[in-house]
Order: structure tokens, then sequence, then C-alpha cells
């Protein structure tokens, strides 16, 4: 049950991320053919719209995909299709689980597709080349290679944006527990714990840095400091963001469990 409940999950948010992701690639691929055409001005320019246009798309596909996230998790939970989702022989962990692993599907395709895009757009000999000196030079730096600088960026940003999507799914089940202005307070809880979040990290990273002078001096001064300093908080960092998925999954799981009031 729990696979039919992600696939119809998927269909609905897919259904208008699919535009958006047609789009994308639409206006790279038309941008890409146009930068091809030489000594042309038109071209040139329509070309640049054209690239202009795909990167909105790509940005307006990871904000669009969060919001569709967030408007199923309440039609289906808390609107008229609840009645029917609660009546299915499923538990609400369930439920809950399918949202969120939704989520995972979705922000992921979400990220490959813009890769995709950004390939299309401005892939050339040259800016490989250049782009890889950049890796290499950054990777050097940090005392990675290569594909574990591109992961590490590519998992911070991910955490991020899951981080986020759960975020606002508990804050919309804190909404709807309260009898009036649902809307609001769950645009306020979602606010409010964002906010504790960011200061929570703030602070974990100040306690670390009270054993680190390295990773305090990241704190409290402008200076170089030590690159390896700069590595444990990125990887700290990485290491916070999964423990607050796995609390505001777990917290939106055990206040979902308690109980649903429909409108």
């Amino acid at each position: 049950m729990l696979g039919k409940l992600v696939k119809y999950d998927l269909k609905w948010v897919y259904k208008a991320l699919i535009v958006f992701y047609t789009l994308s690639f639409i206006f790279s691929g038309i941008g890409r053919a146009l930068s091809c055409i030489e000594n042309s001005i038109v071209f040139s320019v329509t070309s640049s719209i054209s690239f202009s246009i795909a990167i909105s798309m790509m940005i307006s596909s990871i904000i669009n995909c969060i919001m569709r996230l967030w408007v199923r998790f309440y039609r289906n939970a808390y609107k008229d299709e609840a009645y029917l989702t609660h009546t299915l022989p499923v538990s609400k962990n369930k439920i809950f689980m399918s949202k969120v692993i939704c989520a995972v599907i979705t922000i992921f395709t979400t990220f490959v597709v813009i890769l995709l895009c950004l390939f299309i757009c401005f892939y050339s000999k040259s800016n490989i080349e250049i782009l890889n000196t950049l890796l290499e030079i950054a990777a050097s730096t940090y005392e990675i290679t290569v594909i574990g600088l591109i992961l590490l960026i590519f998992v911070v940003i991910f955490l991020e944006v899951l981080f986020v999507a759960l975020i606002g799914y508990a804050s919309i089940i804190i909404g709807n527990r309260s009898n009036s202005s649902k809307m609001l307070k769950a645009v306020i809880s979602g606010i409010v714990l964002y906010l504790i979040t960011q200061v929570a990290t703030l602070l974990i990273i100040f306690v670390f840095g009270l054993f680190n002078k390295e990773i305090m001096n990241l704190i409290n001064t402008t200076n170089i400091v030590n690159i390896d300093a700069i590595k444990s908080v990125m990887f700290l960092g990485i290491g916070i963001y999964m423990v607050y998925i796995i609390i505001y999954y777990v917290v939106g799981k055990k206040l979902f469990e308690k109980g649903v009031n429909v409108d």
C-alpha cells in the first residue's frame, strides 16, 4: 500500500513539475543551438535570452517542487481529499512516510534535471577545462578528489532542501492542530522552526569551536584559517542536517499519528 501512496503522490507532484522540466530543456536546447550560430547579433541576443529563461525555469523547478510537496500534503491530509485518505486501510505512519519518500525522489530528480540543463547550456571543451581546473584547485585545497568535492556539494544542497521540505511538513501539522488561522499558524511555525534550527546550528558549531581553536577562528576572525577546520565544519554541517532531517521526520510522524483535524 505504501508503494501505491508514493505512486499517486509522485504523479500529482510531477504533473506540474514536468512542465518546468520540459521548458528548462526546451530553452536550454534553443539557447545552445542559437549560440552555435556565429557572427549574428540577433541570434546571440536571442540565445542569451533563452539561457536566462532556462535558468529561471530551473529555479522555478526547485521552488515549485517544494511548494507542490507542501500543497499535496496539505490537501491530501487536511482538506477534502483527507476524507478518502484517512479511510484507506493504511496507517498514518505510512501516509506520512509516503510524503517524505516523495520529497526525496522529486528533489533528487529536480537536481538531476537542473544539472542536465546546465550541461546543455554551457557545455564546451573550454568551459569544461575551466571548470575542471577550478574544481581541481578547490579539491586540492580541501585535500579531497574532484568527484568527492562534487558529491560533497551535491549532498549539502540536497540535504538542506530536504530539510526545508520536512520543516514545511512539520509546520503544516502544527498549524492544523489549532482550530483557527491554521495556515497563518503553519507559516509562523515554519519560520520559527527554521530560525530555531539555524540558531541551534550556530550554537553547535560554537561548542565544537570551544574544543577546536581553528573552528573558533571561523567565527571570531577574518584571518586565513586552517583548511582542516573548514573541512571539519563542512562535514559537521552534513551531519547536523542529517540529524535535523531525522528529528523533523520523527516529530512530524509522531504529531501526525496523534490525530488530524480535517476541514
